[in-house]
């Protein structure tokens, strides 16, 4: 008797393991373990941590290797870092100028600035935050190019009221070194490059943001032909990640507008249209460019106090490369330069 109820308190002990193994919590916590553990190089969340104020929250980090492989792991080929969305900014993008970079290391390399101005401005407009503005505009608009001219407070707000620029970029190249040695055949290098870059911007002529991109030796290896230059371009993508990162969250500082390009009796054109992320029928006001304060002490700008709004305006076309037409619906008095934002 005593053995027929063990035999079956067992056999109830046996189908209850088998039904909760077989429910949705059981596998629930075997999936997030997978999830929480990751694989290598991949983007996982960590366990859940009370903070000080009493809740949980959980970071986003990388499973193991940050960025790039291993020194020693065939060419070593980075991973960019997660690049900044554009909703984080807003729905509309900021209009940026890149400047050539000019280099200052111990050996001059002609042309690297420009490389350097070249694949930061692609790293900029694949973020999906930023569109770039012509440097054949600008001197065309301004009618000088030098960098002394361009930096200037008063240049900058030029360039924001006739083409509705946001911020300038320019920088300097610090330092680069490029090794190589011979494996077997194939020439192997390596190269590290340091590259310093500025904000500024347009409003006040003041630096918004100042960052430095450097990389780590192994994300640059290359071999075979041309290694060393392989290797170089590798440094130089590697080190502008950073940069473009600190543009990016220095433009999300500024309130986002546009200006006013002409008027022609209800038409108003703007220096902002379908790339920047406008859409027809969007309802726009237009204000005066506003009083510039400057502290008291130190004479540096604070900004524009907003200016008076002189009238509504609605997008009804786009047309050129990045411009558009609106209709006036209320106000009047609008002049070019005048400043315009998204209707609240």
């Amino acid at each position: 008797m005593k053995a027929k109820k063990i035999l079956r308190l067992g056999l109830v002990l046996i189908i209850s393991l088998l039904i909760s193994s077989c429910l949705p919590w059981g596998k629930k916590k075997d999936e997030e373990r997978v999830y929480e553990k990751g694989k290598e190089g991949q983007w996982v969340y960590s366990e859940q941590r009370p903070t000080r104020y009493g809740e949980k929250k959980r970071a986003v980090s990388y499973s193991k290797r940050p960025y790039g492989a291993k020194e020693g792991e065939g060419e070593g080929i980075a991973r960019s870092k997660p690049v900044i969305t554009p909703y984080l900014l807003g729905r509309c993008k900021y209009k940026v100028l890149v400047v050539e970079f000019p280099e200052k290391t111990k050996r001059g390399r002609r042309g690297l600035g420009a490389i350097v101005v070249q694949e930061l401005a692609k790293q900029l407009e694949e973020s999906g935050a930023v569109v770039l503005v012509d440097m054949e505009l600008v001197k065309k608009s301004l009618g000088r190019k030098d960098i002394n001219y361009l930096t200037k407070p008063s240049t900058l707000w030029r360039m924001k009221t006739l083409l509705g620029v946001h911020g300038m970029v320019t920088g300097v190249v610090k330092d680069v070194m490029v090794g190589s040695g011979k494996e077997g055949r194939d020439q192997d290098a390596t190269a590290v490059t340091r590259i310093e870059a500025k904000l500024l911007d347009t409003e006040t002529g003041n630096i918004i943001r100042s960052v430095k991109g450097e990389n780590p030796i192994f994300t640059s290896r290359a071999s075979g032909e041309f290694s060393r230059d392989k290797a170089l371009l590798k440094a130089i993508n590697f080190a502008l990640q950073g940069i473009r990162d600190g543009i990016i969250k220095g433009l999300a500082g500024l309130e986002w507008s546009t200006s006013v390009a002409s008027v022609e009796r209800k038409k108003v054109y703007l220096n902002a249209g379908k790339s920047t992320g406008l859409k027809i029928d969007d309802v726009m006001e237009v204000y005066s460019p506003g009083r510039e304060v400057k502290h008291p002490v130190t004479k540096v700008s604070l900004g524009r106090v907003p200016g008076k709004v002189k009238g509504k305006i609605k997008v009804v076309r786009f047309f050129g490369v990045d411009a558009s037409e609106a209709e006036l619906t209320s106000g009047g008095n609008i002049s070019a330069g005048d400043v315009v934002r998204l209707a609240k």
